[in-house]
């Protein structure tokens, strides 16, 4: 083989393990799923094409619709991670005493695993000795249906959401306050900018990728959540949850594959979606955040 062409295969050498891990583990079997998606299947009967069937009877699906809003309302997740993950980066990032010994503490919720975690906030939140009902109790309020009625099911699992994964969304966002050059924050204070102009003019233009990739990222985790609905609030009715845990109720409850493959093939195109509405989103927010970047930088070249 001449060294051309070797030159040639290389690359490609390298990306073959890559290449057939990823074909067999996620290619194939997203290609059966769509396959499956337009097929009656069941575990006891070969796959019958039906068409369009599936996608028709899940569209015109009550009980689809009521998942679809509550994975909507699930969404409020991902403000509320970034409020807190950002603010606890920035406490971290401003240099008090034991900041090592925080960043440790915020961060061990992340490799707690989720059904630990999950059953731990069910005794937290238990209807009759959860010592949060207690605690309301104690002040005069009466104790909360957390694990049984509507919309405290909701409330109790985005609970754990936030619990379990803030601490590694705050990760990103300390080594995204790092990475902000500190001649642009004494610029802006040089200029009379107070805390909140240092942040609004400095900081958050420095660190809206990391927002973005905040964003999408916990968007699709809230828009897929399982464990947590399936261990913390285990037993109630359907209308209380998600879309995949409808999915799996259709898959292993009923036995009805077809069904389910198709609605997971219609939420993978609503996460699309999702994803590529908010990456459009945020790049025309990125420009006006460079610009202001830019200004900045500028501000500081003429301090100096």
């Amino acid at each position: 083989m001449s060294g051309r062409a070797t030159r040639w295969l290389t690359p490609y050498l390298f990306l073959l393990p890559a290449a057939v891990v990823l074909g067999t583990f996620v290619l194939y079997p997203m290609v059966r799923v769509i396959g499956y998606s337009f097929s009656r299947s069941t575990p006891f009967l070969a796959p019958e094409g039906v068409g369009l069937a599936n996608y028709e009877a899940i569209l015109g699906s009550g009980r689809f619709w009521n998942a679809a809003l509550n994975s909507a309302a699930y969404l409020l997740v991902t403000p509320i991670i970034i409020v807190l993950s950002l603010s606890a980066a920035m406490v971290i990032e401003s240099g008090i005493r034991g900041r090592q010994w925080l960043r440790l503490m915020l961060f061990v919720p992340v490799i707690t695993p989720t059904v630990v975690a999950a059953l731990a906030w069910r005794l937290l939140f238990g209807e009759e000795d959860g010592l949060i009902n207690q605690a309301l109790g104690a002040i005069g309020i009466d104790p909360i249906a957390w694990l049984t009625q509507r919309p405290w099911t909701l409330v109790t699992a985005m609970t754990v959401t936030v619990w379990k994964g803030f601490g590694f969304y705050m990760m990103v966002f300390v080594a995204a306050l790092l990475s902000v050059p500190k001649e642009l924050k004494e610029a802006a204070v040089l200029d009379g900018a107070g805390r909140f102009g240092v942040f609004r003019l400095v900081v958050l233009p420095a660190v809206w990728p990391s927002i973005v990739l905040v964003f999408v990222v916990s968007s699709i985790a809230a828009l897929k959540v399982f464990d947590e609905l399936f261990v913390t609030v285990k037993g109630v009715p359907l209308e209380h949850q998600t879309v995949v845990p409808l999915i799996y109720e259709e898959a292993f409850g009923r036995g009805n594959f077809g069904m389910a493959s198709a609605m997971g093939v219609i939420l993978f195109l609503l996460i699309l979606g999702f994803s590529f509405m908010n990456l459009k989103l945020s790049l025309s927010r990125q420009k006006p955040a460079d610009q202001a970047r830019a200004g900045a930088r500028a501000d500081a070249g003429g301090t100096h």
